[in-house]
């Protein structure tokens, strides 16, 4: 589902309204700030700082943000996919999406595969079948696994994906924020404004 701070804070403004003696001492802006400190812990943020090879350049305020149980299905009998929580930024060699494992054993990340090379490296006798190992490859929202994950008992996966900063979008632009996690920014900013006592501030209020 897709949401901006702008459309959560209303939300939250709007459960404010229920409560007479709070529901007019916070404004509109002051409930975005806190939206987007609450959204960075909710997805584990954490600052992206990695120097890529051949002179690449990271984008500045990104961040690493953690999702750990996106759903796989069975895909083409014995391949799986799973869903991209959000677009990540766009990097070379598709590493906006930093780390895919199985939720249990993130120690053992997954192999990248380039876009459309699966099909190259599969023929070949050595190369063919990873020795065993699981890969993938980033096709658009999805993420294509080289082995059928459900198969072997594995229904959801663990993923970080590289991001922008919450708290530097604008109020418009679209969150990486699953439904759940929604929900949860909107419980947890109308509960810190809830037991914020009078005259202080449950956040910093610089820009």
């Amino acid at each position: 589902m897709a949401t901006t701070k702008y459309k959560i804070a209303e939300q939250v403004q709007r459960l404010l309204m229920s409560n007479p003696s709070i529901s007019g001492r916070f404004e509109l802006n002051e409930i975005k700030i806190l939206v987007g400190q609450v959204a960075n812990q909710i997805l584990k943020a954490d600052y992206f700082g990695v120097n890529l090879p051949e002179g690449d350049t990271i984008p500045q305020n990104c961040m690493v943000y953690t999702y750990d149980n996106v759903a796989v299905t069975t895909y083409k009998t014995s391949l799986s996919r799973a869903t991209l929580p959000s677009i990540p930024v766009s990097l070379p060699r598709n590493m906006g999406v930093l780390h895919v494992s199985k939720t249990n054993a993130i120690d053992e990340p997954f192999i990248p595969i380039p876009t459309s090379m699966y099909g190259i490296v599969k023929p070949q006798d050595l190369l063919g079948d990873l020795s065993g190992l699981i890969s993938y490859e980033v096709v658009g929202k999805d993420i294509i696994f080289n082995t059928n994950l459900p198969g072997q008992s594995v229904n959801a996966v663990y993923i970080r994906l590289v991001g922008v900063d919450i708290n530097t979008v604008t109020d418009y632009e679209i969150l990486p924020l699953t439904a759940d996690m929604e929900a949860q920014v909107i419980t947890q900013v109308f509960n810190i404004l809830v037991q914020t006592p009078k005259d202080t501030k449950p956040f910093d209020e610089r820009e």
